[in-house]
């Protein structure tokens, strides 16, 4: 029996070792002296100056801890800071720590960052140079003034390592980036809780310069939407952000309207002028391809119970037809709408448009709004109701569509609805009118008597 315990008292003694050698340990290294290889390593690898704060290292976890981590901003995009963080988590190998202080790097964790997303109005993000050249001062990153400065002469000379060393060691595998706040907008505007998006979450594996990986990003929006993100990017060979290549599938669920206003601003695109978007939500299901710089998505989007206020269509559709004293109101309330969307570098198709809206009836069609906010729309609206309007579409002479097709052009912010009919778009329609039994329809009447003898 005592010849049997003796390999199990061994093991257990083994263990023990271990777990005394990982928790003492950490009191006769001093993970400061890594830290501005650290931050120099960094540097060159982001392109951007990258400072940390105090450095302590925990054996067991296989990790050293940061205080606090900042990315400088691209200077082109703004003078302040890309992400800031309260703390990190540097995934290391314990081994080589131990027993020759080689410091080797394979993760990184970001914990309740601030992160900045600025877009020019070129349409750059400033993301998009991450990985670029590294900048003049990355070597220069300094501790935070109010740490104490470590004392290279209590360290083993085996710990000077030279920071390419330490940069060839850091191959971030695993790269987590845990309840952000994201800022989104354009340079030159200040932050706002209106474009803030919360409890962002960014995960990337098996990070390689040779093949694609797998990432993921989820998100709430400023007032409660839910965007969800996942697909592949890479390789990261180029260094070159805004071509490396991906594909992914984003999922957005009820988004609120004022969210979408602020996204479209964000990007380059105008609403009418004086309209805003009020209640309802947003829902898509796109996909996306790279590069970055050229990133095109395509998927179903479709409006539920939003308001276009400060805009009538109502009263755009009714003034190119004649009518333009009757009651419209002044919104445009959208009770469904759905279309197959396409976005990219030269703008926004929209294809098979079907709107529902309340006081006009269906719109269908299909349109463009290119990079410049220029629009060309081409769409049937088939008319509710026993109005004037809704009169129009019972004769042939509009309803060969089975609606009134009508075009819209000119730009977002200054839209003109004009009728899609041969013959009549520079024609003054105020003149004409519904003919009844008494009545040979003025104008109208005279275009549809024409049209029969032909």
């Amino acid at each position: 029996m005592a010849g049997k315990k003796k390999p199990l008292l061994i093991a257990l003694i083994v263990v023990v070792v271990i777990f005394l050698i990982l928790i003492i340990t950490p009191f006769f290294i001093n993970a400061d002296r890594f830290r501005p290889d650290i931050e120099t390593a960094l540097s060159t690898k982001l392109g951007r100056k990258v400072q940390i704060g105090h450095l302590s290292v925990s054996l067991i976890s296989g990790s050293l801890k940061a205080d606090q981590i900042s990315i400088a901003d691209d200077p082109a995009f703004s003078s302040g800071d890309f992400l800031t963080a309260k703390s990190l988590a540097i995934g290391i190998d314990v081994m080589p720590l131990i027993f020759s202080k080689q410091l080797h790097v394979h993760s990184l964790d970001i914990k309740e960052p601030q992160l900045q997303l600025l877009r020019s109005t070129a349409g750059q993000w400033n993301f998009s140079t991450l990985g670029g050249a590294a900048p003049a001062n990355a070597k220069s990153a300094a501790a935070p003034a109010n740490d104490p400065p470590s004392n290279p002469a209590n360290d083993p000379p085996a710990a000077q390592a030279p920071a390419s060393s330490i940069a060839n060691n850091i191959t971030v595998d695993s790269l987590k980036i845990s309840n952000a706040t994201v800022s989104l907008r354009k340079v030159g505007e200040a932050t706002s809780a209106t474009n803030s998006y919360e409890d962002v979450n960014i995960g990337a594996q098996n990070i390689s310069e040779a093949s694609a990986f797998p990432f993921q990003f989820d998100a709430k929006t400023p007032t409660g939407g839910k965007l969800n993100l996942t697909g592949k990017v890479g390789p990261l060979g180029n260094g070159d952000a805004n071509h490396l290549p991906f594909e992914g599938e984003l999922k957005a669920q009820s988004v609120p309207a004022e969210d979408i206003e602020n996204l479209l601003a964000v990007l380059g695109y105008a609403l009418p002028s004086g309209s805003s978007l009020k209640g309802g939500t947003l829902q898509a299901n796109l996909a996306l391809r790279g590069p970055l710089q050229g990133f095109v998505s395509q998927g179903p989007v479709s409006l539920n119970n939003v308001t276009l206020a400060g805009f009538s269509l109502s009263s755009k559709l009714a003034g190119a037809l004649g009518q333009s004293g009757a009651q419209t109101g002044n919104d445009t309330v959208i009770k469904v709408a759905s279309s197959n969307v396409t976005y990219g570098p030269d703008g926004v198709r929209a294809e098979t448009v079907d709107v529902e809206i309340p006081g006009i009836g269906d719109v269908t069609g299909s349109g463009t709004v290119s990079a410049t906010n220029t629009l060309d729309f081409h769409l049937i609206a088939k008319l509710d109701g026993s109005s004037p309007l809704a009169k129009l579409t019972q004769l042939p002479f509009f309803n060969k569509g089975g609606g009134i097709p009508f075009h819209v052009d000119g730009t977002t912010s200054d839209p003109h609805v004009t009728p899609d009919i041969a013959g009549l778009n520079k024609t003054p329609l105020n003149q004409l009118k519904v003919p009844n039994k008494s009545q040979p329809g003025g104008v109208l009447g005279g275009l549809l008597k024409k049209k029969k003898s032909q």
